[in-house]
């Protein structure tokens, strides 16, 4: 089908149509020459399984996110502009704040059934006026003295989720995938900055972060993070101030 508006584009998970900002769906597969002596060509022969995702960014409409619950040993299924596929894994799970701009979600999830090669065309349309704000969203020990900054000017938080696919003889897609590890990621961008840190692994108390609209509407779980802080920079340009930023990682599992 040609000439699909991106309007016309839908994105679903496990029958839940999503406010996608932008999406991509790819496969690939690693394949190599076979020489014969003599220097004959044969056909190429494939060295791995077929490899497919599904990526996009988008933004929560509502009081939940369900694909933030997708971070455990579960798999689901979805659609991308009427190209169904199954058996899929999320392998990242991020949200980028900024002031003054919506709360950006994003999650990318790796396709171990296969998926239908025909596309189709849908609607959808979310409520833009109820979407997260970074100027509302609602933050729990961001300040000086437990992280080393105040005014955070910029977050970044993601979880990765490690998964291995169980590939047996005689089978095209893998009989099970299984959970591997888990780490959460948190970027700070701010001013005012506080202590340099000074060793590696510095503690602080428990981070929370509540995305959150204009009315103090709560969109998505709060999110958290109390592992480590890992690294710190300290940036200035011309006629600018002095910016920080640290990075902070939690193992989960």
């Amino acid at each position: 089908m040609k000439y699909i508006r991106h309007q016309e584009c839908e994105v679903e998970i496990n029958g839940e149509k999503i406010f996608a900002k932008n999406a991509s769906l790819s496969s690939s597969s690693s394949t190599k020459s076979n020489r014969t002596y003599g220097g004959g060509l044969r056909p190429y022969n494939s060295t791995d399984p077929v490899s497919s995702s599904v990526q996009f960014s988008y933004y929560i409409t509502g009081k939940e996110d369900s694909i933030d619950l997708l971070t455990g040993s579960h798999p689901c299924s979805g659609r991308f502009c009427g190209i169904e596929f199954s058996g899929a894994y999320l392998t990242n799970y991020g949200v980028e704040i900024e002031p003054y701009r919506p709360v950006q979600f994003s999650a990318s999830f790796d396709i171990y059934s296969g998926f239908n090669q025909e596309t189709k065309t849908g609607s959808f349309g979310g409520a833009s006026s109820g979407l997260a704000n970074g100027a509302y969203t609602e933050l729990l020990n961001f300040n000086k003295n437990n992280i080393g900054l105040d005014f955070p000017q910029r977050i970044s938080y993601s979880i990765d989720c490690e998964r291995t696919p169980n590939y047996v003889i005689g089978l095209e897609h893998p009989v099970d995938v299984r959970h591997g590890k888990i780490s959460k990621n948190l970027s700070i961008q701010g001013e005012n900055i506080g202590s340099v840190m000074n060793y590696s692994g510095k503690g602080f108390a428990k981070i929370e972060i509540s995305p959150r609209n204009i009315d103090y509407a709560a969109r998505g779980r709060t999110l958290n993070c109390e592992g480590v802080i890992n690294s710190q920079n300290l940036s200035v340009s011309s006629r600018g101030l002095l910016n920080g930023s640290i990075d902070v990682m939690e193992s989960v599992r």
